[in-house]
């Protein structure tokens, strides 16, 4: 059956059916004018909203709806746990082909409701509409924190450091880009994970709560030159970033071997990798690598913090490394 058959509320009742009457702290989901959720007593709501574009930030040969419906949520909860929050609700308004067939529009809405509940959140509400001639989504995350991580903190003498490894989507989208593999399906298993089902770091986000100041940070979803530039921008300070300090992943260092590529200049450049830029005073960064230790977390220094503007690559010799320009910009790139 095609959604023009199944129609508009045909759809959303087999969603509000797979999804159910959600957790706290809705109190009313699919199924009425708006949600109900229960104001936290202490702290702040988080909001943010995400679009996602077939042929901007996914090909429909690439991904199952599922895979589709995971990486539009991940992407959006990312910028909740950058935020140093947890997610409590997510919404989704979906833009659909109305000659698509209605169990694929059902496995895409199945994985945001499964890829959230998994975070913590519900799938609360959202939306349908018929787009002609291409999938479109708009994915609002709502979270709360007590005391929300800003892009704005950095200060001179602070410390860069970045979650688990980079380079891993840079890799996997190399491999599509080229026809190495046909799709998601056929990539590395370390690189099929990062790449379709990226992890907010809400772990993160949770144990360094008990730091005595917040960090800066910052998620790396358009890759770790340009997100680092948006740091120091928002705190009027300079970004050194040391590149024999980056953590490249394995695979992407194995596949740009391969292909003849600089594995390092993916990990500095490629986005989608959803992990977390932090800078944090000298005096915090023993205590923040036993907390995110116990999480199971890897947690890197890569640079430093000092007076100034922009960022600069350097090498073990302090020398700089010029880059290509890199990173994603949505009007720039299209």
């Amino acid at each position: 059956m095609r959604l023009h058959e199944l129609g508009e509320f045909g759809l959303i009742a087999r969603i509000a059916e797979a999804v159910g009457a959600g957790q706290e702290p809705v109190v009313v989901g699919i199924g009425d004018d708006a949600a109900v959720l229960e104001a936290p007593s202490a702290g702040y709501l988080l909001v943010t909203t995400d679009a996602y574009l077939e042929g901007q930030h996914f090909r429909r040969q690439w991904l199952t709806a599922s895979q589709i419906g995971w990486r539009a949520v991940g992407a959006a909860l990312s910028d909740i746990a950058a935020m140093g929050g947890e997610a409590l609700a997510v919404f989704v308004s979906a833009g659909l082909p109305s000659t698509e067939e209605a169990a694929f529009a059902e496995q895409l809405i199945c994985a945001v409701h499964e890829a959230a509940t998994e975070h913590g959140a519900t799938l609360a509400g959202g939306d349908t509409c018929a787009s002609p001639d291409r999938i479109y989504l708009d994915v609002v995350a709502v979270g709360q924190g007590q005391q929300p991580w800003l892009r704005s903190t950095a200060q001179p003498g602070d410390v860069l450091l970045v979650t688990d490894t980079l380079g891993g989507a840079a890799a996997a989208l190399h491999l599509l880009e080229s026809g190495t593999v046909q799709n998601a399906d056929g990539l590395p298993p370390a690189l099929r994970e990062c790449f379709i089902r990226p992890t907010p770091q809400f772990a993160v986000a949770r144990c360094l709560q008990q730091l005595p100041q917040p960090p800066c940070a910052i998620d790396i979803s358009d890759g770790l030159v340009q997100d680092a530039a948006h740091i120091a921008e928002a705190s009027a300070v300079a970004l050194t970033i040391q590149a024999a300090h980056i953590p490249v992943a394995e695979t992407c260092r194995q596949v740009a071997t391969e292909a003849g590529a600089d594995a390092l200049r993916w990990a500095l450049t490629g986005g989608e990798e959803y992990e977390l830029l932090l800078a944090l005073p000298r005096d915090s960064v023993e205590q923040a690598l036993t907390l995110v230790e116990a999480e199971g977390v890897k947690l890197t220094e890569i640079g430093f913090v000092t007076a100034g503007k922009g960022v600069t690559v350097v090498d073990a010799a302090g020398n700089e490394i010029e880059l290509d320009r890199g990173g994603w910009d949505h009007f720039a790139s299209y």
